[in-house]
């Protein structure tokens, strides 16, 4: 219960160590099992399709150098700090792009990108009521339109932040690093009631049987 309480706050593993004087690698295995309980959790219980009408998301690609992969991130501006869906991807090519884009928000919604080329059919899914382009080799902010792609800038700075204090992460691991994030904006809450609402988490994939009386 304490590493729990430890890393629903979000601590360095090498603080729980210290804090709990457990071994270093029993405190990794602990936070491993419970940053499993997370993925789980979006996995089970998707917080996707985002608002429809007259919402707006960005969307934006990153490369994990070391990994030798892509992040796809579709970005909803609906909240502060913004909220979104990342998924690990092998290629950002549009066969690829365009069904997550059009799995993660529903019919009416207006979709921001850069001039990336897999993005130029944007405007043919289903849900996208319109597309606007900033084209980032002039400018961040289209000085016409004022599109721009801020938020996702703002949750890549966030996840990298997250991924320099575990001193970076295996290919495999990545997945389970972003669902774990994910699962902190959506259904984390603040502070004071993170731990309540990953105890519940816990709770749906370990029920525990009342006794009869």
């Amino acid at each position: 219960m304490k590493v729990i309480f430890y890393f629903t706050l979000d601590d360095p593993q090498k603080r729980i160590t210290q804090a709990l004087n457990l071994n270093q690698s029993v405190a990794s295995a602990i936070c491993c099992r419970l940053q499993d309980v997370c993925s789980a959790d979006v996995q089970n219980r998707p917080f996707t399709p985002f608002r429809g009408p007259g919402a707006v998301v960005k969307c934006d690609e990153r490369r994990r150098a070391r990994q030798d992969s892509w992040v796809f991130g579709v970005v909803s501006t609906q909240y502060t700090p913004s909220r979104g869906y990342f998924q690990v991807v092998e290629r950002r090519e549009a066969g690829t792009l365009l069904p997550l884009i059009q799995k993660c928000i529903l019919p009416g919604t207006e979709v921001h990108t850069d001039d990336w080329a897999a993005y130029r059919r944007v405007n043919t899914l289903p849900n996208v009521a319109a597309h606007r382009v900033v084209f980032r080799a002039h400018h961040f902010v289209d000085p016409r339109t004022g599109v721009h792609t801020q938020e996702a800038e703002s949750s890549w700075s966030s996840l990298k932040l997250g991924q320099k204090r575990r001193k970076g992460l295996r290919k495999e691991d990545l997945q389970v690093y972003f669902d774990e994030r994910m699962w902190r904006q959506w259904r984390g809450g603040g502070p004071d009631v993170i731990m309540r609402n990953f105890i519940a988490t816990l709770q749906l994939q370990f029920p525990v049987d009342t006794p009869v009386p």
